[in-house]
């Protein structure tokens, strides 16, 4: 080997050390796999959160800024909350609602967390009447009072947008809400229709169907979400149920959206009504769409009624619900 030959091949070794070096470096920074302190940062986070929320004045604004945050850091420390596919469907289940007026708010709207009240608000504020005749949910014409609809895995033009607002619900309340509403309202009318959760459903009368127990519910949600995925906590599972009980982190995408403001269920009055006076929003809350108090009952009651495997499965099921909203994964018994 001659002397030049064997100074480039030292330096061309050098130059790989280097970029190894970096990589890891990157990877490291990136996903903070040995770094104990963000995870430390974000338990901190959280008990700051927790003192918080149980004082006598709750400060909606600061709370709200402060779970963001909390979510922020959790989806930067490990990978596996990173849940977008990263392909662009052409109907994605994935979807938000951008003010076209100007860059001003972004609102993802969940199902059982409010979203009814919130379409009163905007459609209030812009004096626009509906009552839901020509559509709710994402059919409502949403384009007559300045917003329009945009996939989360499609288009980044969200990230531009000064409030990014998500409100998130306790996932064992949210399922219990959804049973009352689709399930015992309107003698299962919306299940039958839509062959939901469990395909066997039809609203033909000479089948003569009684409405489905809360354990034939969640049974029929486990198996549907078995039959995409045998691993509940994945996107794959989740994603295709009915957005009455997907998960949330599936249909909200909080590691890509990065949420500047996630508002909660539990201080849903103070969070929305806080939201209402900084975009000076020209109406009055009203809650929308709440279970008749006929169908009341302790939630306690509700999963007393589900067998082990079935409690198991639902913690694999709202597995990062839990997780990256800080909602307790034990069951309510």
């Amino acid at each position: 080997m001659t002397r030049i030959t064997k100074r480039i091949f030292e330096w061309s070794i050098l130059t790989i050390a280097c970029l190894l070096c970096y990589l890891l470096f990157s990877c490291k920074n990136r996903w903070n796999l040995q770094d104990p302190k963000p995870k430390e940062r974000v338990q901190q986070k959280v008990r700051e959160l927790a003192i918080q929320e149980k004082l006598e004045v709750y400060e909606a604004l600061k709370s709200m800024k402060a779970r963001a945050d909390i979510v922020s850091d959790l989806c930067q420390t490990d990978i596996k909350y990173q849940t977008d596919s990263g392909i662009c469907w052409g109907s994605s289940r994935s979807r938000t609602l951008l003010s076209t007026k100007d860059k001003s708010l972004m609102y993802t709207p969940i199902p059982k967390c409010g979203w009814t009240t919130w379409m009163v608000v905007f459609f209030d504020h812009y004096k626009v009447y509906h009552d839901g005749n020509t559509g709710w949910a994402w059919n409502a014409p949403y384009d007559k009072i300045n917003f329009k609809i945009t996939s989360l895995e499609c288009s980044k033009e969200f990230l531009d947008y000064e409030y990014r607002l998500l409100f998130v619900r306790n996932p064992y309340e949210r399922l219990v809400s959804g049973y009352k509403n689709k399930v015992l309202e309107k003698n299962g009318l919306y299940i039958k229709t839509y062959n939901k959760p469990c395909p066997w459903l039809t609203l033909d009368p000479k089948y003569n169907q009684t409405s489905l127990t809360f354990s034939q519910f969640v049974s029929c949600i486990l198996e549907t979400a078995r039959g995409q995925s045998a691993d509940l906590s994945s996107r794959k599972a989740g994603i295709l149920l009915d957005h009455h009980w997907a998960p949330q982190v599936h249909l909200s995408l909080p590691c890509t959206a990065m949420y500047t403001h996630i508002g909660t269920y539990d201080h849903f009055a103070d969070d929305a009504n806080e939201m209402i006076r900084i975009h000076k929003f020209n109406a009055t809350l009203k809650r929308i769409n709440q279970t008749p108090k006929s169908l009341s009952r302790s939630l306690e009651s509700w999963y007393k009624q589900l067998s082990v495997e079935q409690l198991v499965g639902l913690q694999q099921l709202y597995k990062y619900d839990f997780e990256l909203f800080g909602y307790d994964p034990s069951p309510p018994l």
